[in-house]
């Protein structure tokens, strides 16, 4: 075949010289007469200009009400604002990366926090008890980070062979309910969360680890050509063939394993939530420094830093290169015919004019969506707690971005390493707070009560221990409109605070005494390396009086302590 341009495309459409690559893992080549490669990011972009040019004025698939805009732009702009998130296979055909539609969020990054791409994987079997990557199926890529990996093979799937009938089916198509299903779970355990939210919590509560929990997935695997398909990314982090792992429901139970940026927890549905899991920020920071890399070299370097264009794209001049190929479904397809005059071998190439411009469209998109993560702040991991419900945090959270409470209650029962911010809610707990409490309008109760322990446990089934110290690691604030709530039960249970920074105090206190106290005990209730104020209308010195229990108030020693005076008659339990 001899195209317009005086190019023979040989025997069916393939020039002799053809693009052909190896498939990643295969033991032989993989030829592209029929195949649209995925390799290289060359491969998909030439996938995003055929899209655009498919769906542009004098395209196959043109659409005048809809100019310009594919079946993939269609599906993000009816999904963009209801939360929706879409959830698509890899393919199978051995790439590096996925098809375009998993992988659409690479060039429309407005679209990733709502998308989901999967990937296969083999199940554990009497001859191999560990999960392997399946070396057939298109991998991670350049979408790893929205990437996960599921059962692919003998996965039981309705047949349409009938309502009743069923078959086992392989693929990375049966592999996509597989993830769906995940997160219909955890939309179940998590009423309050929303989809996007589900989305991230099963990304980064996706298993990574061998059956031993040390090794990395894949470890001493290996492809048919040899090539090892062991995990290759720091922990914490997806890897370019898996993802982000293998969806693990039970771990999922637990909470997040991340923040993937500034999260908003709305409990305005179940009253009660435990997350045990240790919530760590490896991958956000990762994340940052791997966009801030490439915006840097795209203000250098322009377009040249995406490198080549697909040999199917026209040179400058117009020539076709020698290693263009022929996609022969376009090849055959009678409306090409038509629209091309018989002359269907050019439908499928790009111009080089087309494809600078719509390079440049993608690569902009993709400089603006970081600068805007960047200038937002976008790339912390953080946490506001809102609604009316109590979170208990009973992990490890490491994340620096910091937290605020606006609503609700949050109880620290583990460790914290960020500061904390009350405005309008309560934060409670026994754990430890690493950096400041700012209450500014809300409350601070410390203590993580017994009810409370056991509501925990009948939630996540995880043990919270009961506690009254609440320890910070830097300053505390009592802002004017900020209260203290101290509940005390006993000469030696009583509920405190315990910081290492300044104790910095001007809103109000409140007691509730549930028990007589012995005249004498000196209650610390406040501790720190100093004191700058005192609580309204408490100066030093200061007696009083709840439900008749007498205390003198005291902040010396870098202490506000209440020392018990006496109990009136008609003493009762109550709060001042």
């Amino acid at each position: 075949m001899v195209t317009a341009l005086g190019n023979d495309l040989g025997v069916g459409g393939n020039l002799a010289n053809a693009y052909q690559l190896r498939g990643k893992d295969s033991a032989s080549a993989t030829a592209m007469a029929t195949i649209i490669p995925n390799e290289q990011l060359k491969d998909l972009e030439y996938q995003f200009f055929l899209f655009k040019k498919s769906y542009s004025e004098g395209g196959i698939q043109y659409n005048p009400d809809y100019p310009g805009r594919s079946f993939m732009d269609a599906i993000w702009d009816a999904i963009k604002d209801s939360g929706t998130v879409n959830v698509r296979s890899a393919g199978n055909n051995d790439w590096s990366n996925p098809y375009f539609r998993p992988a659409y969020p690479f060039f429309n990054p407005a679209a990733e926090k709502q998308w989901v791409c999967v990937g296969g994987v083999q199940p554990p079997t009497a001859a191999n008890p560990e999960y392997t990557k399946q070396f057939g199926y298109n991998e991670a890529g350049l979408a790893k980070w929205w990437t996960v990996s599921t059962p692919s093979n003998s996965v039981r799937t309705t047949n349409s062979g009938g309502d009743t009938n069923y078959s086992n089916s392989n693929g990375t198509s049966p592999a996509t309910p597989v993830a769906t299903a995940v997160m219909g779970v955890l939309l179940s355990r998590y009423p309050n969360m929303d989809a996007k939210q589900v989305r991230d919590l099963m990304f980064t509560t996706a298993n990574n680890k061998m059956s031993d929990g040390v090794r990395f997935l894949g470890t001493g695997q290996t492809s048919p050509s040899g090539a090892s398909i062991a995990w290759t990314a720091p922990d914490g982090v997806p890897d370019e063939r898996w993802g982000w792992g293998i969806p693990d429901l039970d771990k999922g139970m637990y909470g997040p394993g991340q923040f993937l940026g500034p999260m908003t927890y709305n409990m305005d549905k179940a009253p009660l939530d435990v997350w045990s899991n240790d919530i760590s920020q490896i991958a956000i920071k990762e994340r940052e420094r791997e966009d801030r890399e490439w915006l840097a070299a795209y203000k250098k370097q322009g377009l040249a830093f995406a490198g080549d264009f697909s040999p199917n794209v026209l040179s400058p001049d117009g020539k076709l290169g020698e290693n263009a190929f022929m996609l022969q479904g376009i090849l055959t397809d009678p409306y090409v015919q038509a629209i091309t005059n018989g002359r269907p071998e050019l439908y499928d190439k790009i111009s080089y004019e087309d494809a600078t411009k719509w390079r440049k469209e993608w690569m902009d998109a993709r400089a603006a969506y970081i600068q805007n993560n960047i200038d937002n702040n976008l790339y912390a991991a953080s946490l506001t707690k809102q609604g009316s419900g109590m979170l208990i945090m009973s992990g490890h959270a490491t994340y620096d971005g910091g937290t605020t409470v606006e609503g609700g209650k949050l109880s620290i029962a583990g460790s914290h390493a960020s500061s904390v911010a009350v405005k309008g809610g309560t934060l409670g707990g026994s754990g430890f707070v690493g950096g400041n409490i700012h209450v500014d309008s809300g409350v601070l109760e410390p203590g993580l009560s017994a009810a409370e322990a056991a509501s925990a446990l009948s939630v996540s089934l995880t043990d919270v221990a009961q506690g009254n110290v609440l320890k910070v690691g830097g300053d505390v604030t009592i802002s004017r409109p900020g209260r203290l709530a101290i509940t005390i039960s006993g000469d030696h249970d009583y509920t405190s605070v315990r910081a290492t920074g300044v104790l910095v105090l001007d809103g109000e206190l409140t007691i509730d005494v549930r028990a007589p106290i012995t005249p004498g005990t000196v209650l610390t209730i406040m501790s720190g390396a100093s004191i700058k104020g005192n609580f309204h209308s408490m100066p030093e010195r200061r007696v009083l009086n709840v439900g008749h229990h007498m205390f003198r108030v005291s902040y010396r020693d870098a202490k506000m302590t209440l020392t018990a005076l006496r109990t009136l008659p008609g003493a009762r339990s109550g709060n001042s």
